[in-house]
């Protein structure tokens, strides 16, 4: 009788472990969201000196987004700088970012110095589905890729206009 009630016991209390692990993030999965969400406040305040540097700059790198009119997307980090800065150029104004941008459902996948993440995003109602491969370099996590899937109930890039330039971000 005593058996069972110690192994339900080790039980409980090895869930309970796992659970409280997986409920806090790691510190590595912590500087990754970081640099995805600095990417994004920096994109959204039209800083391209900061929004750079969370980016790896070699040939490989992609950025590609979907949605039920079509996709964009930019091989190498010449063609996206390129793209960006031309964006900013064209959409020199700044774009709140909080409150109205929600990440969550993150999902790591981390080994030695590189890491995929996906999560779900919620800006202001428009729902994207994101993906992100990083790379550390040095100390820091760097983005190599992204991919995003816009809600496929959703008819464009957010509809027209300034919001479907944002990239999902």
């Amino acid at each position: 009788m005593l058996k069972p009630a110690i192994l339900t016991a080790l039980l409980l209390c090895s869930a309970a472990v796992v659970f409280a692990q997986k409920a806090k993030p790691s510190t590595v999965e912590t500087a990754i969201v970081n640099t995805i969400e600095q990417e994004s406040r920096y994109f959204w305040a039209r800083d391209f000196k900061n929004w750079k540097k969370q980016w790896v700059h070699e040939p490989y790198v992609v950025w590609s987004a979907a949605s039920n009119s079509g996709v964009t997307q930019y091989y190498g980090w010449d063609a996206w700088e390129a793209q960006v800065k031309s964006f900013f150029k064209e959409s020199p104004e700044a774009i709140p970012y909080d409150p109205d941008v929600k990440k969550y459902n993150y999902f790591y996948r981390i080994y030695g110095d590189g890491a995929w993440v996906s999560f779900e995003q919620n800006n202001n109602g428009t729902i994207t589905h994101e993906f992100r491969v990083l790379e550390r370099k040095g100390s820091q996590w760097r983005i190599a890729a992204v991919q995003l899937f816009f809600d496929a109930n959703q008819s464009s890039l957010s509809g027209e206009g300034e919001d479907s330039q944002n990239g999902g971000r």
